[in-house]
């Protein structure tokens, strides 16, 4: 060993002999190369080192592999020869090593033949001068990795991510995608057509600038907790429109996971469920509608049957259940619209074709002249109730107990008050205004005084009974009877 020649590790001496190369033997080499090659043998880096002139190739363990069938003919080899193929794109950065200047690739693409045949690869490495005892440039060392899985693996799932998000883009439903860190990455072309935003206001955490203030921080909190646990989310907030209208919508989302099982974010759909909220609570005032007059119908019912006089069993029965049938009838009609309102001329025909045979309406025994009037539902079943003792006391006392009688109802409609006028003519002389006030005079008197807040009066002309009345169309009438105990013409 000449003098300053550095010892080298025992396997550096198997499978060639270096006095064959232009580095000579090992015991001859100058201790620079033979601290580099120590270093390098010792590395489970994979490294390679190209001395001298030729840029004679040397190479540890862990490189061995890059090399495919080249190993293990590539150590002593020039650097060139190794790669001829690539020697071109590799050059540039040989020389700039050997100028004195690292270099840095990242996943560089390189077409090899390692295999002998033609394939992709791809390397991150490093390329340093290397310098010799006397501190001039001797050659270039390098330390690398091959990343043509992970390059491969990248590359597969942006396609994926791209198949996916044209995907969302083509769905009709509002959708989202985060990274594992919470931040929204895309947005589909429906959620910019709802809200209006753009890439630019949407993305990250902007979204959150399209719900709605008062809940927004809520919505932002079950989102981070879903982050944060990879865990399925779903909240419901309101959602701003394009048009600046708010809308009732439902975000749920799932996470997203690779192959191996690790979170790569969430994935969520959003929908506008603005009219299936307002069907269900619709259908929670009209149970509750339902309720409320179940108990006033009840309650009516109770009273006919407490008020109502009879000389025996048959009549009490008969007149019991025409009275029962006629809220029954009004009942149907506000079940067939929902509860909602019912029309005055339908509810009129209905009470009264049992007492006419007959369709009312401008020939026949009863006239009907009026406008289209919507009843609310607190006003159709009293109203009902009202007509049906009018059209009771006609059948027994009145108009209608004979066949040369006529009725003639006209109504109105002014600034929200009803006007109504019942006219009987033709039938038997009425003695007057009688004397003992019975069930459907205190009927007549409690629907429309007290429950419905208007005004009647009976006039018991001689000709015949004339009732005007008066009352307000509202939603809310029948309520205030309930303070009362007169709800639905429970009076006495």
């Amino acid at each position: 060993m000449s003098e300053g020649a550095a010892r080298v590790p025992a396997e550096g001496k198997a499978g060639i002999d270096w006095t064959q190369t232009s580095l000579g033997a090992q015991r001859d080499w100058p201790p620079a190369l033979a601290t580099i090659y120590r270093l390098m043998m010792h590395s489970r880096q994979p490294m390679f080192l190209a001395w001298g002139e030729e840029l004679i190739f040397l190479y540890n363990a862990a490189y061995a592999p890059m090399l495919g069938n080249r190993h293990p003919e590539a150590l002593g080899r020039p650097f060139r020869l190794i790669w001829s193929e690539v020697w071109d794109e590799l050059l540039p950065m040989v020389q700039r090593a050997l100028a004195g200047e690292s270099t840095w690739g990242e996943n560089l693409h390189l077409v090899l033949t390692r295999h002998g045949y033609p394939e992709d690869s791809w390397y991150t490495f490093s390329y340093s001068p290397a310098h010799d005892d006397q501190g001039r440039i001797a050659g270039l060392f390098c330390t690398c990795i091959e990343t043509t899985r992970q390059v491969l693996a990248e590359r597969a799932l942006r396609e994926n991510e791209g198949r996916f998000r044209a995907l969302l883009d083509a769905a009709p439903a509002m959708m989202w995608v985060t990274d594992r860190h919470g931040s929204c990455t895309h947005l589909n072309r429906s959620w910019y057509a709802f809200t209006g935003q753009t890439p630019a206001t949407g993305l990250g955490a902007g979204w959150l600038e399209a719900v709605h203030p008062e809940d927004r921080q809520a919505t932002e909190l079950l989102f981070d907790e879903a982050v944060r646990n990879r865990a399925p989310l779903r909240v419901e907030y309101r959602l701003r429109q394009a048009d600046g209208r708010w809308r009732f919508a439902i975000d749920a989302a799932e996470p997203r996971l690779d192959a191996a099982g690790a979170y790569l974010g969430h994935v969520g759909s959003v929908l506008d469920i603005t009219e299936r909220r307002e069907a269900e609570e619709r259908q929670t005032l009209l149970a509750r509608e339902v309720d409320h007059r179940a108990k006033n119908l009840l309650a009516v019912v109770q009273a006919a049957v407490r008020l109502t006089r009879a000389p025996d069993v048959e009549t009490f029965s008969r007149t019991l259940q025409g009275r029962v049938s006629a809220l029954a009838r009004a009942h149907n009609l506000l079940a067939k619209e929902s509860w909602a309102a019912v029309d005055l001329l339908a509810m009129l025909t209905g009470e009264l074709l049992p007492f006419l045979g007959e369709a009312p309406g401008h020939q026949g025994r009863a006239t009907l002249e009026g406008p289209s009037v919507a009843l609310p539902a607190a006003t159709a079943q009293p109203l009902a109730m009202l007509v049906h003792e009018l059209a009771t006391n006609a059948v027994k006392h009145g108009a209608l107990s004979v066949e040369t009688g006529r009725l003639r109802v006209r109504w109105t409609l002014d600034a929200g008050r009803l006007r109504f006028a019942w006219t009987e003519t033709g039938g038997p002389p009425v003695a007057g205004t009688p004397q003992q006030p019975g069930f459907g005079t205190r009927v007549l008197d409690g629907t429309v005084r007290r429950q419905l807040g208007g005004r009647i009066l009976m006039d018991w002309r001689p000709a015949g009974l004339a009732c005007t009345l008066e009352l307000p169309l509202t939603s809310q009438a029948g309520d205030a009877a309930e303070e009362t105990g007169l709800t639905w013409n429970a009076p006495g």
